[in-house]
């Protein structure tokens, strides 16, 4: 008898707990934007993120405590300012990354080393790569990384706000004229943005349109000659980025071409780099400045859009 009930307590121990068997069975696969699969047993709780537009992301989805690493230049919201860094979204130091132990590393599709991202993974550390050259990618971005989580409410609730803000301006101006526009990024070389950047999309949703929206690249390299041609109504500039970058730093230049538009009838904007460069939830802060810079007439109506008042 003693022996029998040796074996059913020796059974019982080898047997799964109830917890462990529901784990098992709720294994979830996610797929990225290479079309890579990342199984989870549970949610992750380690996350580093390489990118600073995830970064803010994870903020405003309440997931920015679960942050044990962030790439440079990520210090919005604040409580990630005091984090360890790991290398540029475009160059990642694997060595910190891996110390970190991390449940799961997130990675922009336009910046993220393959061969990085490949060491990565056959270390077995997840890594998700996520594109955003689209406005439906970064709210894509924001219910994929709610649903990995386990923050559904919380990224349902901020892409709900945000579709609904951007739809609202966007359909405001849509039918208005489109003064034609010039993002003047760097000068040596002159570099803009195309249609793979969603700074494109930014433009063209805002009320304008973008003069090198044609040109199949994310931030192509152009010559002044080309701009001449497509002569701009408006220069757009960043702010943040450095003197030179900025448009103080860049006017000099431009000032030098009158038979532009845009030089002639002195027509500039200058937005926050910070704002207008991270495809990331401030986005549609972006779209708001632009559309009111575009058509000044519309100003007070995104302003209560923005307010979420009624227009």
């Amino acid at each position: 008898m003693l022996l029998s009930v040796f074996w059913i307590i020796l059974t019982i121990c080898n047997q799964p707990t109830l917890a462990e068997s529901e784990n098992f069975r709720k294994t979830k696969t996610f797929i990225d934007d290479t079309q890579f699969s990342l199984h989870f047993d549970n949610p992750p709780k380690r996350i580093i993120s390489v990118s600073p537009s995830i970064t803010e992301i994870l903020g405003v989805i309440d997931a920015d405590s679960m942050l044990v690493g962030v790439s440079l230049y990520s210090y919005y919201p604040s409580s990630v300012k005091g984090l360890p860094k790991v290398g540029s979204y475009v160059k990642p130091n694997i060595e910190q990354i891996i110390s970190l132990n991390p449940d799961l590393v997130v990675m922009s599709f336009d910046g993220a080393p393959r061969s990085d991202v490949n060491k990565l993974r056959k270390l077995n550390i997840n890594v998700a790569v996520l594109r955003s050259e689209k406005f439906s990618d970064i709210i894509n971005n924001i219910n994929w990384l709610g649903e990995v989580l386990q923050h559904q409410k919380e990224a349902k609730e901020v892409a709900r706000n945000l579709v609904n803000r951007y739809e609202q301006i966007r359909s405001l101006v849509k039918e208005i004229q489109k003064p034609t526009a010039f993002y003047s990024i760097a000068l040596n070389p002159i570099i803009s943005v195309g249609s793979k950047s969603f700074i494109n999309d930014l433009i063209h949703d805002a009320g304008g349109v973008n003069i090198t929206g044609d040109i199949d690249q994310a931030y192509p390299k152009l010559t002044i000659e080309s701009i001449i041609a497509r002569s701009p109504d408006i220069l757009l500039f960043s702010s943040g980025m450095g003197n030179e970058l900025s448009m103080e730093g860049q006017l000099p230049f431009w000032q030098r071409w009158k038979n532009i538009p845009a030089i002639r009838d002195q027509r500039f904007i200058e937005i926050d780099h910070d704002i207008i460069n991270r495809p990331g939830p401030r986005v549609v802060m972006a779209l708001a400045l632009l559309a009111q810079q575009f058509h000044p007439e519309k100003a007070e109506v995104i302003q209560r859009i923005m307010k979420n008042e009624k227009p």
